[in-house]
């Protein structure tokens, strides 16, 4: 699956892939989001689950008043997107989780 096609579903505002150390490989969004930022605090948050539980790799979703913030680390990349609240949350986790 590609970033394009996270970014298809609607209400989405943003999605990519980066490294371990936030750097972007891909990424495709909206006008007035950084995919920069987005992905250095993506590899901040695995970074910081990784070594708080002990655990190899580590994913999560964070919920905002605006937006939830999904973060998916692969064993290559780690997978975040960005959609407002109110898109098909269901849809989205599900497309994330056949990233694997």
């Amino acid at each position: 699956m590609k970033v394009e096609e996270l970014t298809r579903i609607p209400k989405v505002l943003g999605a990519g892939i980066a490294t371990e150390d936030g750097f972007i490989i891909d990424s495709q969004f909206t006008v007035g989001y950084d995919a920069e930022k987005s992905a250095a605090m993506a590899a901040r948050v695995v970074s910081r689950i990784k070594k708080s539980l002990k655990v190899d790799r580590a994913s999560t979703i964070l919920y905002t008043q605006k937006n939830v913030f999904f973060i998916k680390e692969r064993e290559d990349a780690i997978f975040f997107v960005i959609c407002q609240k109110d898109a098909n949350i269901g849809l989205v986790k599900i497309r994330i989780d056949r990233l694997t």
